[in-house]
């Protein structure tokens, strides 16, 4: 295997980390809309009314509007993280050896960083990196690079 096809595997695979992170942002952004909702609701029901019909309700109704949006966004990103962890695990399964598969699924979908694997499963560390870089030869892409 090439450096090249090495890198596009090492890349393919870190999709999953991407996709965790991303869905990570848009859970945070929703828990701070959802506080701010929240505030500016009881705002609205606590404003005196000034005789405009709706007074407040606008801006609540807005935001309860646009926190539906990134609850949305929030799917759509749960959604993709979960393909694309289904993706990788089926490429992962490609690999015959049980302790290189075992340290795909650690490094790629436990985020696991390889000291971490080598002493989780009492090898060395260069044994794991030995049997990391045979599982990446072994792993099979299905044409997805």
């Amino acid at each position: 295997m090439t450096q090249e096809e090495r890198k596009a595997k090492v890349n393919w695979l870190n999709r999953a980390f991407h996709a965790e992170k991303n869905a990570r942002a848009w859970m945070a952004k929703l828990e701070r809309d959802r506080s701010l909702a929240e505030r500016i609701s009881r705002n609205a029901s606590e404003s005196p009314q000034t005789g405009t019909v709706g007074a407040g309700s606008n801006s609540t109704e807005d935001y309860l509007i646009r926190l539906a949006g990134t609850q949305e966004r929030l799917q759509e990103a749960l959604r993709e993280l979960v393909d694309v962890r289904e993706e990788i695990s089926a490429a992962i399964r490609t690999v015959t050896d049980p302790d290189a598969q075992t340290i795909l699924v650690r490094h790629y979908l436990a985020y696991e960083k390889f000291d971490v694997i080598a002493e989780r499963m009492h090898y060395s560390l260069s044994t794991v990196m030995r049997k990391y870089r045979f599982a990446l030869e072994m792993l099979t892409l299905n044409d997805t690079l």
